[in-house]
């Protein structure tokens, strides 16, 4: 180690990277500390380095702001580059994000100090274009959080020629759709990277585009909405910051925030509506009536009749009530189409089922509020229309039932957002929950019975279902639309005449532990350019295939069976691809696996036995690759190949007792050895 670098005094290796070393330096002459980044002596990245060194010192020249790390001096001390800057003690944002120690709160503000600093240096055409955790340091001042946004290396300023345009600079998980077709970087751009980190905050940690590969990743931000959030996700934070994120990861970037000062902007006005909010005090559903302790704002309307009641009229409440207040129902039915406008709890009193709004004409309640709460409701609709409607804001749903509906049980608009509860939804002649574009909806311990089908989720909405049961349908227990995306984990999915999830042209759909039983179509069908990913999922005695694959979709299905199928068991058709590792695919009526002209499928590590049929079918143009996998007491045969069908790969010890057959030109079946 040098014992100076110009005027500086080298102290101690502070942290060393691929590109160079970084030390705590001191000025002799001013007395403080500064950080020396240094390019590392014969490194393969020192013409790198050396030109990032200079783009960040050329920013520094530009900027100089509270949440910005100053660089104090660029210089070459015989033949080594370094870089003299503001030396803070503190953790890199990723960090304090991972630990989870500080309130999601205090990194939210941290984030829109971010957003200040950002949009000064956009103002002065500086583009960063690696906005990610690692490049935010976060100090303590007092009792406050101070951010500071460092590493301008691979920054773009105005006109300059230090990159060429379609190149990328920066970190994949945190590039804007625009700028992996282009190369070409913008404010935009940041403000998609900000989004991503707004998401990671609020996650505590996961980003909202993952996938296996680099590859999958970038084709997850190109195509695919972010990852729903988990209810344990919002518990400490306002659900309006849900509709921020959607802003800021926006696929298009007129869709965006116009500016980082506006994505910050958001990010705080959504902090101070919750601290404004007066806090809600839940009531149990049971607790008797006149017991219920008055909330912090002391600002309660109890509805009913017998006395016991302020007003008998749910309508009279609401235009009684104030943001925050708390409406309890006493045992009754009520009449009557709502329109929810205000950020207020309706609870119901008394046993379940005993508190029952019902209406004439439209909707029983429209939600126009960013935050509402409804407990211990049955709602009961009339025809023609959704029975709850969520309009705008976050609606959260706790027990209660929605029934007697003829188009949907409930209805969630584009950006809006609802959480749901240990709620049954039906049995009703409608869809049970509709989700719109961009519309989220998060179901935990929930029952959902339409004879038209249990949840449809349109173009970019996004749904998670947790230990839900979708049953009873003449269509699918969930259909996702184009570009929509679906998490269900640990859900039964039983008796639907088409299939127990159907997802068509470009939806994404993950589903884990889930049980997809007796269906009277198919378990799984994934249409055009459909991707699924199934994991520990049991799919058994459904009519048609347990899963299709169909021309151009994508399935990918680990630890999984499928079984007792009066079908087929796995059928990949023309133009469909797939990946099943280490799944068990056994009593089939029809082929365990049958691939059809211009399939492809890998399994790995798979067992197809004791089919009534063949254990693995090939018919002509398909390919097929076998990896460890088990093929054995199958009915007619373990391998049957038509007669143009080429060879399935074989590879590490494949076990195929039950033998190869073909059929020949006569359309008998001779047995073969392969190639």
């Amino acid at each position: 180690m040098r014992e100076r670098l110009g005027k500086f005094e080298v102290v101690r290796l502070l942290g060393k990277g691929a590109m160079g070393e970084v030390y705590l330096g001191r000025d002799p002459k001013l007395g403080r500390e500064v950080a020396l980044k240094v390019i590392s002596v014969g490194t393969a990245f020192g013409d790198e380095a050396e030109a990032r060194f200079e783009r960040e010192a050329r920013a520094a020249a530009l900027l100089n702001h509270p949440h910005i790390v100053t660089v104090y001096e660029f210089g070459d001390d015989e033949g080594v580059h370094y870089l003299a800057m503001e030396f803070l003690d503190g953790h890199e944002l990723e960090t304090l994000i991972r630990e989870g120690k500080i309130p999601k709160g205090d990194l939210l503000e941290v984030l829109a100090q971010v957003c200040d600093g950002l949009g000064y240096a956009h103002g002065r055409n500086v583009i960063h274009r690696d906005i990610k955790p690692a490049n935010i340091l976060v100090t303590k001042q007092g009792k406050r959080l101070h951010a500071k946004l460092m590493d301008f290396g691979v920054a773009h300023m105005g006109t300059s020629g230090l990159t060429e345009a379609g190149t990328w600079m920066g970190t994949v998980s945190y590039m804007a759709p625009e700028y992996l077709d282009t190369g070409t970087a913008s404010a935009s751009s940041d403000v998609f990277a900000l989004g991503v980190i707004l998401y990671e905050i609020l996650s505590g940690g996961r980003k909202p585009f993952k996938g296996e590969s680099t590859t999958s990743v970038l084709n997850c931000i190109l195509r695919h909405a972010p990852e729903p959030f988990r209810p344990q996700d919002l518990k400490e934070v306002p659900g309006t910051l849900l509709a921020v994120v959607d802003r800021a990861l926006a696929k298009q970037p007129q869709d965006r925030y116009p500016d980082a000062e506006s994505l910050g902007s958001a990010i705080r006005e959504a902090l101070r509506a919750s601290v404004d909010a007066p806090a809600v005090t839940v009531v149990p559903p049971s607790a008797p009536v006149g017991s219920e302790p008055e909330g912090p704002g002391g600002h309660r309307i109890r509805v009913g009749k017998g006395g016991q009641g302020q007003c008998l009229s749910l309508k009279v409440a609401l235009r009684q009530a104030k943001t925050g207040s708390e409406i309890l129902v006493l045992p009754g039915v009520y009449r009557e189409s709502l329109v929810v406008d205000k950020d207020v709890a309706i609870l119901a009193l008394g046993e379940p089922g005993e508190v029952v709004i019902q209406a004439n004409a439209g909707p029983v309640m429209i939600i126009q509020a960013q935050s509402v709460t409804l407990r211990g409701l049955t709602l009961q609709g009339p025809a023609g229309v959704a029975v709850l409607s969520i309009k705008s804001g976050s609606t959260r749903v706790e027990g209660g039932q929605i029934l007697g509906f003829q188009n949907a049980g409930i209805e969630v608009a584009a950006g809006a957002q609802i959480s749901l509860g240990e709620v049954v939804i039906g049995p009703g002649t409608g869809t049970a929950l509709r989700v719109r574009g961009r519309g989220q909806a998060t179901l935990v311990g929930t029952t959902l019975q339409g004879e038209s089908g249990g949840v449809e989720v349109e173009d970019e909405g996004r749904v998670q279902l947790t230990r839900c049961r979708l049953m009873d349908s003449r269509f699918a227990g969930l259909l996702a639309l184009e570009q929509s995306q679906a998490v269900l984990e640990s859900c039964d999915i039983g008796n639907h005449l088409c299939s127990g999830v159907h997802a068509l042209a470009g939806a994404n759909v993950v589903l884990r532990q889930c049980r997809l039983v007796g269906n009277a179509g198919f378990g799984v069908s994934v249409m055009d350019r459909g991707l699924a990913t199934m994991e520990g999922c049991q799919v058994q005695a459904n009519g048609g295939a347990g899963l299709l694959i169909h021309r151009g979709a994508t399935v990918q299905a680990r630890n999984c069976t499928f079984s007792e199928g009066r079908s087929l068991g796995v059928d990949c058709a023309d133009g469909g691809q797939g990946v099943l590792d280490t799944c068990e695919i056994s009593g089939n009526a029809g082929a365990g696996v049958q691939v059809e002209p211009g399939g492809s499928l890998l399994l790995v590590r798979c067992s197809l036995n004791e089919g009534r049929d063949t254990g693995l079918l090939l018919l002509e143009d398909s390919e097929v690759t076998l990896e460890e996998c088990v093929v054995r007491r199958n009915a007619r045969g373990g391998i049957l190949l038509a007669r143009d069908a080429a060879d399935p790969v074989l590879r590490g010890g494949n076990l195929v007792e039950d033998g190869f057959l073909r059929v020949d030109s006569g359309g008998n079946l001779v047995k073969v050895t392969p190639v």
